[in-house]
């Protein structure tokens, strides 16, 4: 079955560079075959576009070898920065094109940091825009600022007035939060604020955002600076003037590089995450308090929207069927109440429902690929007493997971939960690829290697749970 979330053919999906126009986003992503040591970047940037993230034309290579960059028009002409790194450096690079496909490099734009505000080491991701209140382009890069702590990541900044000569700034924003070096910058507005975006691969590992009602700052971290957990990198944003779509890509698992996967678990459900893997499009939100959120995009959600029928059966616990025939309740205030589907859960498909729970509930929500025993599952669940939402793998479950695993839990995103309020949990199913989304507000992404089968669960974990229009659904025919 071709996968829903896009990948090249023998290939894999790597930074994305998003660009729109004339009714198409423009689909820039370094092309990751994995038959070297550099995540792809000896064949350069591939384009793909698309005008509803489910059906994606192929332009194939653009002959540009190198790394994340930016696209911008000024005039009738695509101006393209991107980095390259030969023998161990960081430079930044200019092309030019007439028609986004074919592009001309110019070496003599070609520049390094300048190791007065920014040491060499990091110096990649460009990011141009013209800021119109300084009469000038700015680029923001990938880098690390002169000082005293290896906490030196930063949000570098240059201006230009032709695009070739560069002035170096002190940072945008260099907070020394991260050992590493801000990578993949982007900055747009929505209304009065300002959003700037990075991502970052020491201490937490997400795309972050920061807001600001300036360009001079201060740059404000909300509550919940990211977008979606661990499984989701790199990600740049693109509007086609209506709406706003974060561009990243959810990693695959082929190695077990530190040695976390047990050894008697055969399987890749706890390999290294890898760099790269398939595209993912999250729609951007902004609230009432110019705090961002995530939903699923309209055309994904459509996509899927031939409903396959599901009944379930009572394995433990208390179950009733509501008096609308449309809704599960659950009661179990001291246990672990779980029922399970007659059929399983298709390969490609989306299963959905509204949950609601009481005060005193610990945890609720769906098995994925479950088996009779009820362990031998991934579990998202929401948790109302910690105000999140998890994924657990089957190891979890498992007496020697127990022993071995490091972590509580694989993967977790905050939210607010509140009892006695309806909550829309969708979850996205392509293969190995597990996308989950709540309400308009979060995303998680995850990976579902070893069961690739099985049923669909629903659970309620001390407390009581009412599950209404619970439905699965596959693409149209």
């Amino acid at each position: 079955m071709k996968e829903f979330f896009y990948r090249p053919s023998n290939a894999w999906v790597g930074d994305v560079i998003p660009y729109y126009e004339g009714g198409e986003f423009k689909l820039f992503y370094l092309h990751g075959w994995r038959d070297n040591d550099r995540e792809g970047l000896e064949r350069g940037w591939h384009l793909i576009g698309t005008n509803d993230f489910c059906e994606y034309r192929e332009y194939g290579a653009c002959k540009i070898e190198g790394g994340t960059g930016h696209i911008l028009k000024v005039g009738d002409t695509y101006h393209m920065f991107y980095c390259v790194f030969p023998e161990g450096k960081q430079l930044v690079c200019h092309a030019i094109s007439d028609d986004v496909l074919h592009w001309t490099p110019i070496p003599e734009d070609t520049f390094a940091a300048d190791d007065r505000i920014y040491e060499l080491s990091d110096w990649r991701d460009p990011f141009v825009f013209w800021n119109e209140e300084e009469d000038r382009y700015w680029m923001l890069i990938s880098a690390m600022a002169k000082g005293n702590t290896n906490r030196k990541g930063c949000t570098g900044l240059l201006t230009s007035k032709d695009l070739k000569q560069w002035e170096y700034r002190e940072p945008l924003y260099a907070p020394n939060l991260h050992v590493g070096a801000h990578e993949c910058p982007d900055l747009f507005r929505l209304g009065d604020w300002w959003y700037l975006i990075y991502s970052n691969y020491t201490d937490r590992f997400a795309t972050f955002y920061r807001m600001s009602r300036s360009l001079n700052g201060p740059w404000i971290a909300p509550k919940e600076d990211t977008f979606d957990g661990r499984a989701f990198y790199a990600a740049k944003s693109a509007t086609d003037g209506r709406k706003r779509y974060l561009f990243g890509w959810n990693p695959t698992k082929n190695d077990n590089l530190f040695g976390w996967n047990p050894p008697k678990s055969e399987g890749k459900d706890y390999d290294t995450w890898d760099w790269g893997g398939n595209l993912v499009v999250h729609e951007i939100v902004q609230r009432s308090d110019g705090t961002l959120a995530v939903k699923v995009p309209d055309p994904v959600d459509a996509a899927f929207a031939e409903q396959v029928p599901v009944q379930f059966s009572t394995i433990t616990g208390s179950w009733s069927a509501g008096p609308d025939g449309d809704s599960l309740t659950c009661d179990s205030p001291y246990g672990f109440a779980g029922s399970l589907s007659d059929a399983d859960v298709p390969a490609q498909c989306k299963i959905s429902a509204t949950l609601r729970f009481s005060e005193t509930t610990q945890g609720l929500g769906f098995m994925l690929r479950a088996g009779v025993g009820l362990d031998n599952a991934y579990y998202v669940k929401l948790e109302p007493q910690r105000n999140r939402i998890t994924f657990r793998g089957p190891i979890m479950q498992s007496e020697d997971g127990g022993k071995t695993f490091p972590y509580e839990v694989e993967l977790e995103r905050p939210i607010e939960l509140l009892p006695d309020r309806p909550y829309e949990v969708k979850v996205f199913v392509d293969g190995s690829i597990c996308e989950v989304y709540v309400n308009r507000d979060v995303a998680m992404s995850a990976r579902m290697y070893d069961i690739e089968q099985g049923k669909l669960g629903l659970f309620v974990s001390q407390g009581d749970g009412v599950f209404s229009k619970v439905k699965v659904e596959i693409r149209k025919s």
